[in-house]
């Protein structure tokens, strides 16, 4: 096509032509902006999931709270700072009418996320980064009880299939045999042998994250556009870092403990700033682009998980739980697509918590008069 050509646009109003004084690659990062700043947030999201492992499973052995400390008390500052200096309305505590619903999301993201890095010490990252391809279902199916929004056959069966999944991943013993995952020799003596039994409990903490993180989205979905997107991330990141230090704080035999070296106080650091990364990348793809293209990029996580534990750890999941994970992936992520084929209204400010939910069916004002009916 000649660089002349008068400039198009598809469905999602991206235009699909070389532009004046473009050339190839110029234009290939124009029409696919969106996807490569999703991408990238998934690179960040990742490997602040690795970190976390990584910090568990060291020589120091970070407790999980304390590791939540420090990634949600960094995102908190930088969040902060970034909302004061675009003048996001009503800072620092957000509209009087949805401060009782962003606390309560907040209350479910840090029992969700607590639930995450709790089970990373004991599954290796890829099998804990499958489960939260649960969530759109799960919050699907809570808006429909809470909020009466529509719960599809199709979002039915691609929940009844994931759950088949699950069951895969888990692989009780007493169904398919004693488990067998890959790894590599030298490395095997560098992390905790997990018993059958701590990954059982560890799955099921998974699930019940998942619970934690459907119930952040349902509260979500109720807040709307009445809150700006990280004024719902700073509530989070706030009330999981202070609820965490406390935690630390008061519950006997745990404490704060000091990094050992440069490198674990870089990776802490880190973890805090690829936080804030990720929120701001994501929100930024999600504005640009919300074609089935731009969201179907949130699925790559799970490639990024699978390298980190290949290359780190020298973990692979056994046939199993790869069977079981791409299960779960593929039905959400058809669920995911089958939405993003809907007209939609006009949507609020997406974040990282709503990315993987797929558009809204309902206005806001309908959300929120359902919800003061049922809730």
């Amino acid at each position: 096509m000649s660089p002349a050509t008068t400039a198009g646009e598809d469905y999602d109003g991206i235009n699909r032509s070389i532009q004046p004084g473009e050339n190839v690659w110029q234009t290939i990062y124009r029409e696919n902006k969106g996807a490569i700043l999703i991408l990238l947030a998934e690179v960040s999201g990742s490997s602040m999931d690795a970190m976390a492992r990584f910090l568990q499973l060291g020589e120091n052995k970070f407790h999980p709270l304390q590791v939540i400390v420090a990634r949600m008390g960094i995102t908190f500052v930088l969040s902060s700072l970034y909302m004061w200096w675009t003048k996001v309305p009503d800072l620092p505590f957000g509209a009087p009418n949805v401060r009782g619903w962003l606390l309560l999301r907040a209350a479910f993201g840090f029992f969700g996320i607590y639930c995450l890095y709790y089970s990373v010490h004991y599954l290796p990252l890829a099998e804990a980064t499958v489960f939260r391809f649960l969530v759109p279902i799960c919050t699907a199916w809570a808006c429909s009880v809470f909020l009466g929004q529509s719960f599809t056959r199709k979002e039915l069966i691609a929940g009844l299939v994931a759950l088949v999944g699950v069951i895969i991943i888990a692989h009780p013993s007493w169904l398919f045999g004693e488990e067998n995952d890959t790894i590599d020799p030298k490395i095997a003596g560098e992390i905790d042998e997990v018993t059958p039994a701590q990954r059982l409990i560890a799955i099921v903490v998974s699930l019940v994250g998942v619970l934690g993180a459907s119930g952040a989205y349902t509260t979500i979905r109720v807040i709307g556009d009445r809150a700006h997107a990280l004024m719902s991330v700073n509530y989070f990141a706030f009330t999981a870092a202070a609820g965490s230090a406390v935690a630390l704080l008061v519950i006997p035999g745990i404490g704060f403990q000091m990094p050992h070296g440069p490198r674990e106080w870089t990776l802490l650091i880190l973890m805090g700033v690829l936080g804030f990364v990720l929120q701001f990348l994501l929100t930024a793809g999600l504005q640009i682009d919300r074609s089935p293209k731009a969201t179907s990029m949130l699925y790559t996580q799970i490639l990024f998980a699978l390298g980190f534990d290949w290359a780190i750890w020298g973990v692979l999941p056994d046939g199993w739980s790869m069977i079981g994970g791409a299960i779960v992936v593929f039905s959400t992520l058809w669920s995911t697509l089958q939405k993003s084929a809907r007209p939609a209204e006009k949507q609020s400010v997406p974040d990282e918590e709503t990315a993987l939910l797929g558009p809204d069916t309902e206005t806001n004002a309908e959300v929120v008069r359902r919800a003061s009916i049922s809730i």
